[in-house]
């Protein structure tokens, strides 16, 4: 404890002692009281009855009327002082409690700030105390949650390179389509998937380590992976694709949070896009933003599908580190995605 701290508040010992003064100042006038009160009476009473008392009976009347007087007072004082002081330790009892109080899951309390000593340090340390603890368990909830929250979207992101390569591995596996073209053609496929798979997997156990790098024409980049979005749409859906809002621009990007914002969006399509509509995907910079906006028309379900919900709140995940943000928009026949990251 600092010197100016300690002067900011008073000794224990000096209050315990002022208490004692004052109860002893009280008790003394008090005993002053009574002893001439005392003594009144008793003049009163030799005057009353016409008595005139002997120079032994003033004596003992003065030895009886001090002792009484006395013996009063220092009742009093005992009594004056103990409740004083009860008070004191009644909050020290209090104190107590919050200190065991701290040893415990609850911490919603506070300690009451009385008097201007110790005491009241102890207090607003145990409340500092109190606080701290209670801060570092939501820290330690947020982080746990955010941590489940991580597992659970990698986990779904791990789902659509894996959903690809078993599609690749079961079209390979047909003797009417496993042809040496064929084999060329999935074989890479089937491992950058693996690739993906494991890149994903390293950042689940990482909990969740981003790669950033900086891409001087990030265009290009963009372009490889809208590639890969058509590639994987292009057998069961007409896609159309727009870049003439986007002209080179540079940025530091993580490719696989990239990819897996374009994953979310391939497997969402694949999951509820009409096949006989077109898909659209639009890319824009502008003022230093980069807007991905995807669009297709919704296919009838004959029964309830998987919700949107896992994907986008991925998707979200990835353009907060950008400090970017989502809009969703879908009714009953159409569906659009707005991804802004801001930051790059």
């Amino acid at each position: 404890m600092t010197e100016q701290t300690t002067c900011k508040y008073q000794k224990l010992s000096y209050e315990i002692l002022g208490l004692l003064a004052a109860s002893f100042a009280v008790s003394f006038f008090f005993f002053q009281f009574l002893s001439l009160t005392a003594d009144s009476i008793v003049a009163s009473y030799y005057e009353y009855h016409n008595l005139t008392p002997t120079y032994a009976q003033i004596t003992d009347a003065e030895l009886w009327v001090f002792s009484g007087s006395l013996i009063t007072a220092v009742c009093f004082f005992i009594t004056l002082f103990l409740f004083l002081l009860g008070q004191k330790l009644a909050y020290i009892y209090q104190l107590t409690r919050g200190v065991e109080a701290l040893q415990t899951p609850d911490m919603d309390f506070l300690m009451p700030l009385e008097g201007n000593n110790e005491l009241t340090r102890l207090a607003e340390t145990i409340n500092y105390l109190s606080a701290t603890q209670r801060q570092i368990r939501e820290k330690e909830k947020a982080l746990n949650e955010e941590k489940e929250q991580l597992i659970r979207t990698l986990s779904h992101d791990i789902r659509t390179p894996l959903t690809s390569i078993l599609s690749y591995s079961e079209f390979l596996s047909s003797p009417q389509t496993c042809s040496p073209e064929a084999l060329q053609e999935y074989l890479p496929l089937i491992q950058k998937k693996a690739l993906q798979i494991r890149e994903l997997t390293d950042i689940l156990l990482d909990g969740g380590k981003r790669n950033p790098e900086r891409f001087e024409d990030a265009r290009l980049l963009m372009e490889q992976l809208i590639g890969e979005f058509e590639d994987a749409l292009e057998d069961n859906y007409k896609v159309s694709t727009d870049f003439a809002q986007c002209s080179p621009f540079a940025g530091i990007f993580d490719v696989q949070e990239l990819r897996r914002i374009f994953d979310n969006l391939i497997s969402n399509v694949e999951k509820y896009a009409d096949r006989e509509k077109t898909i659209y995907l639009l890319l824009r910079v502008k003022d230093g933003q980069l807007t991905i906006r995807q669009e297709n028309n919704k296919r009838i379900l004959t029964q309830p599908a998987e919700s949107y919900q896992m994907g986008l709140n991925s998707i979200r995940r990835i353009a907060h580190h950008y400090g970017g943000q989502v809009e969703v928009e879908q009714d009953s026949l159409h569906f659009a995605i707005t991804i802004t990251l801001s930051s790059f």
